[in-house]
């Protein structure tokens, strides 16, 4: 049985794994890890090895024994030579390993990174509402090839905004330019904000008619420094 361990990210690798969605002889495994982000992908393919089954060995058959006259010549026996049955190795099962960050490495570039867009885009003022938005795609798709398996791993995000004021939102909307402004926040004092966007991306892989949930998430974080401007007050008498 052919066994390959895969680590994508975006290794978490388990003593034990168990494997619930199987195909055949094909038996495939995706999880992730918070701690890591990085996707396991765990394929066997193969049928288990088959116990050699031993054959009774048939008895010799009596044969009869011919009466030997001294005066007559000795009858020959025919020879007949032994037949050597070749003994056949059996296939040893082979084990074949790719290093996790090769695979981890590929999904990290693949996997959109997005980033933080406000409306105004520099120094927003006191008292006035600011737009957020981001350019990270809500939803993300590829397809990694296993022992000639195709698997399709689809991710969609969810966004987890910090506005840096204490305020915070969670949303799978990435937002919207002006005038939609779906995402606002609105300033009530003055300085420096640290605005931190969290992305965890969820979702579930493929592979034929194999369909299952992918185990744990692939998180992404991005920042921005706004500076909140005070509002210019013009005194009428």
């Amino acid at each position: 049985m052919r066994k390959i361990i895969l680590a994508i990210s975006l290794s978490l690798i388990t003593p034990q794994v168990s494997f619930a969605n199987c195909e055949g002889d094909t038996c495939i495994d995706v999880s992730a890890d918070e701690k890591t982000n990085e996707v396991v992908i765990t394929v066997k393919k193969g049928k288990p090895g088959s116990t050699n089954s031993t054959k009774p060995k048939p008895r010799p058959t009596a044969t009869t024994r011919k009466l030997w006259i001294p005066w007559l010549p000795k009858p020959q026996t025919e020879y007949k030579p032994k037949v050597r049955t070749s003994v056949k190795p059996r296939a040893k099962s082979r084990v074949r390993t790719i290093a996790g960050s090769q695979i981890s490495n590929q999904v990290k570039r693949l996997l959109p990174a997005g980033s933080i867009i406000t409306q105004p885009l520099v120094d927003p003022l006191i008292h006035e509402p600011v737009n957020f938005l981001t350019n990270t795609p809500t939803s993300f798709t590829t397809v990694i090839i296993v022992l000639d398996v195709p698997i399709t791993i689809h991710l969609t995000p969810v966004f987890k905004w910090d506005f840096g004021d204490g305020g915070s939102l969670t949303t799978k909307l990435p937002g919207a330019p002006y005038p939609l402004n779906l995402i606002e926040n609105t300033y009530q004092t003055v300085g420096e904000k640290q605005v931190t966007l969290t992305t965890t991306w969820n979702g579930y892989w493929r592979a034929g008619t194999i369909t299952a949930p992918i185990k744990g998430a692939i998180v992404q974080s991005t920042s921005k420094r706004v500076f909140v401007r005070p509002a210019a007050i013009t005194y009428k008498p």
